[in-house]
């Protein structure tokens, strides 16, 4: 009991981000419950949301250099696994600080949720057994839910309720599947599955499919077909800063999942992972094509990069991890300030059509510059950060490929490098309507962006851009 008792608060002091970001939470309740319903006080729980992220990510300790498990292996910590909750805290940070530049009044339940995202992503990319993964992913999604409904507009609880229901079924596969794990292997620790399986009796074809209802879990946190179909419309419906987090934060809880879970089956998961990748590709860069609306066309564009993301994973070895890892760090910061783009240029015009932005260039150079910039980074062309990641990521596949030929990773190479020519044209309609077409004179009447959303979008832009030249700032991180 005491040898208990002393091992739980061991793995206790490991846990700083969490217990900060818990008390957090704790105070932001009560500063909701006992300040008065005004937009004042709503503005303090915004500045001390903000304080509270910003000094857990201050305190999130990336000296740890070991691999430890937690909780008898209910978590693991590693460095990687650092940088993870490190990418999620700096997503929530320039999220609140969107919020906070154009001037959005949403009420301290939202806020609050954010964090509590937050807070359950910090736990799942942890991660090490079933139940942890389970209970950590469940929180995200609740939570995610209410954000969406959050407005109780008609198309809001619309997008909510296709939400709920895609994530219920993912949950239903994932949960299944680790129960076939479980049954096969007799343990619920990721770590000690991945040991067993190659020691068991079991079917291999049935141990891939059971891997593969686990992976139905992380697989729709990040927007992967087949579980993508809820992305379009929660995109398109849910307030640009709200989903511009629901875009990319559970997408890193998600990767880290499918990390972890593809090293159960120690053995070739080329072909069903090279599916995945291709199909998320081509439904999302296909249907991007003939979007009219900006934030449903990075709806079906987030599901064509969690293809992109995912092809690292076809490298089993350190470099395509890192080469996984490094895209999805720079897609915090492009995608972030898309999202930031795309608000401010509703502002200008008043919709989130590709028409009305027409003419914006000339009247906002440095907006149309800076999107530009934002655009040839989601796109993966030099000198953006999008250029490093997907060329990190084809390297990768490239060297996998040199040392076994294989024809359908030869494929998932030329089907990616052809569909980021492809993703060209539906990108650069931003830039493409702000720069060559003329305006028409009864549109832009909406309000100028404040300085301070330019001085944020010029940030990200400028990181976005150094990463290009600095690689090294993320990977030498694990």
């Amino acid at each position: 009991m005491i040898g208990q008792l002393r091992h739980i608060l061991s793995s206790s002091t490991n846990l700083h981000t969490e217990l900060l970001l818990f008390l957090g939470l704790l105070l932001l309740v009560l500063l909701q419950a006992f300040l008065e319903k005004s937009k004042k006080s709503r503005q303090i729980i915004l500045i001390a949301a903000e304080v509270l992220v910003l000094g857990t990510l201050c305190c999130t300790d990336d000296k740890n250099t070991s691999v430890s498990f937690l909780f008898n292996g209910l978590l693991e910590i590693n460095p990687l696994i650092t940088l993870a909750k490190q990418l999620v805290l700096v997503a929530t940070l320039i999220v609140f600080a969107h919020i906070h530049v154009l001037k959005y009044d949403y009420r301290s339940e939202a806020l609050i949720l954010i964090v509590g995202i937050s807070f359950g992503l910090c736990f799942l990319v942890m991660a090490n057994h079933i139940l942890s993964m389970f209970i950590s992913m469940e929180m995200v999604s609740l939570c995610s839910y209410v954000l969406v409904a959050f407005r109780k507009k008609a198309t809001n609880l619309e997008a909510g309720i296709k939400y709920l229901i895609f994530g219920a079924t993912a949950s239903a596969f994932m949960l299944f599947g680790g129960s076939l794990l479980f049954g096969m292997t007799g343990t619920m620790q990721f770590n000690e599955m991945s040991r067993l399986v190659e020691q068991g009796s079991n079917a291999l074809g049935l141990v891939q499919v059971a891997l593969f209802m686990t992976l139905a879990g992380p697989l729709f946190k990040l927007a992967a077909v087949p579980f993508h179909l809820w992305a379009p419309d929660v995109y398109e419906s849910t307030p640009t800063p709200l989903i511009s987090f629901l875009a990319i934060a559970p997408k890193i809880g998600g990767l880290f999942m499918i990390f972890k879970l593809l090293e159960i089956v120690p053995k070739d998961h080329s072909l069903l992972l090279s599916l995945l990748i291709i199909l998320s590709i081509l439904v999302g860069n296909f249907a991007a094509l003939s979007q009219k609306q900006a934030k449903r066309m990075m709806g079906y564009s987030g599901i064509a990069q969690a293809g992109f993301i995912l092809i690292g994973m076809l490298n089993s070895e350190n470099v395509g991890i890192q080469a996984s890892v490094f895209y999805l760090s720079v897609y915090v910061f492009t995608n972030t300030g898309a999202f930031l783009l795309i608000d401010m240029l509703k502002q200008l015009s008043g919709s989130n059509k590709f028409k009305s932005f027409s003419g914006l260039g000339q009247e906002h150079i440095l907006i149309a510059l800076l999107g530009f910039v934002l655009m040839v980074s989601l796109t993966g062309l030099p000198p953006t950060g999008g250029f490093m990641s997907k060329f990190l990521v084809f390297t990768s596949l490239w060297e996998k490929y040199s040392l076994n030929s294989s024809p359908i990773l030869l494929t998932v190479l030329l089907f990616g490098l052809v569909n980021t020519a492809i993703s060209l044209y539906y990108y650069f309609k931003i830039p493409y309507y702000m720069f060559v077409k003329k305006a028409n004179e009864d549109v832009h009447t909406g309000n100028k962006p404040s300085v301070a959303s330019v001085f944020l979008l010029v940030f990200l832009c400028i990181v976005v851009v150094a990463l290009f030249f600095n690689p090294e700032w993320v990977q030498n991180r694990f």
